[in-house]
């Protein structure tokens, strides 16, 4: 009996692995790269007035976190969402293009994103720092900030329609 059991045990892990690695290898997302976010290319976009590499948007930036553009969002009273980002995470990959096309089509120059690497390959001290500061579990925690303050936290996975949602709340 016991190795009936041990079978069948052995037979789901190997059948839901294979599940996995072929959900892996179906998406559509490309490959992240795993190079560092310091690197100095000339081709790196920013916002106008901002330091940090632009990954998505015009009126409402969309940027790679730095303590620099973080602080100077929150003296200028900007709506903050705080992407809580890991290059490894499917979820995250799988929500990346719609808060981009979410942030693309934003109008509102009171908005600024900025995806905070988590646990991953390319988190910094700064990035640490914050998700201690704002008890971040774990990645695809986002997290929106008003006047300085956490006004809405979710885990769950963002479409367009969502992002619109929970950022609308807060305009």
């Amino acid at each position: 009996m016991r190795n009936v059991i041990f079978g069948g045990v052995a037979l789901l892990i190997f059948v839901l692995g294979g599940f996995y690695l072929l959900s892996r290898n179906q998406t559509s997302t490309p490959p992240v790269s795993l190079s560092t976010k310091n690197e100095a290319t000339a081709s790196v976009k920013t916002a106008p007035g901002f330091q940090g590499k632009l990954l998505a948007g015009k009126a409402a930036p969309f940027l790679e976190f730095n303590q620099a553009d973080y602080e100077k969002a929150l003296s200028e009273g900007k709506i903050i969402l705080l992407d809580f980002y890991a290059n490894w995470c499917p979820i995250c990959r799988g929500e990346e293009p719609a808060i981009h096309q979410g942030f693309d089509g934003l109008t509102s120059d009171q908005v600024i994103g900025f995806r905070v690497n988590f646990n991953d390959s390319e988190t910094d001290q700064d990035e640490e720092n914050l998700a201690k500061q704002f008890n971040v579990p774990y990645q695809h925690t986002k997290i929106i900030l008003k006047n300085g303050e956490e006004f809405s936290r979710s885990s769950l996975s963002w479409d367009q329609e969502t992002f619109r949602m929970e950022l609308g709340k807060a305009l």
